[in-house]
């Protein structure tokens, strides 16, 4: 996992190198079809559905972006009379997008890319005596989809996204958010706008 984590920060230091421009930051929310921890099909080894997101956007050229992102699903808590079981999940994607129209207000862009899933499940049982037992699992998986930014003020896009994870733990996945242009407050920083 350490050598999954330091490849991610390489890739990440070296897109700034890439003559690249950081020009979109925010987050938003979305649902998954989730998946199967360890893949056993039992009702307490199901993940979250719901989701958080933070995303960035580096326009590397006109047509190409690259885009980082850390997601954070709501765990998904089951409880019986004596135990309660949680699934935790967290997902690091790099992302490549190529946009195919650069319209003034709206974009549309094919996406594909790499994720890392770290998935953590706690068992608790309840009786004389507390028993806590913990296992994680670790996925490496490819990004394809498709999405959209639509242009609200200079200053706001709000994006919709829909992409489909190949991994030990197949799922799709849609996302929608807001979006900052940080050229709009890079420019506009001393003026008072």
């Amino acid at each position: 996992m350490k050598k999954v984590l330091i490849s991610l920060i390489v890739i990440l230091s070296s897109v700034s190198y890439l003559n690249a421009q950081f020009t979109k930051a925010g987050g938003g929310t979305g649902f998954t079809t989730g998946y199967l921890f360890h893949e056993m099909d039992y009702d307490y080894n199901k993940s979250g559905h719901i989701f958080a997101s933070l995303k960035g956007i580096y326009e590397i050229t006109v047509p190409i972006h690259v885009s980082p992102s850390f997601t954070m699903f709501i765990p998904h808590i089951y409880k019986q009379f004596d135990s309660r079981t949680t699934v935790n999940t967290m997902m690091f994607d790099i992302n490549g997008h190529y946009v195919f129209n650069s319209l003034d207000k709206m974009e549309f862009y094919a996406l594909a890319g790499i994720d890392v899933l770290l998935a953590f499940k706690r068992d608790k049982y309840i009786g004389t005596t507390s028993e806590v037992f913990k296992e994680h699992d670790n996925a490496f998986g490819l990004n394809i989809g498709a999405g959209t930014y639509f242009k609200l003020t200079e200053q706001f896009d709000i994006y919709g996204e829909a992409k489909y994870l190949l991994s030990k733990y197949d799922q799709f996945m849609f996302n929608v958010g807001v979006l900052v242009n940080l050229d709009w407050l890079i420019k506009h920083e001393n003026t008072g706008l």
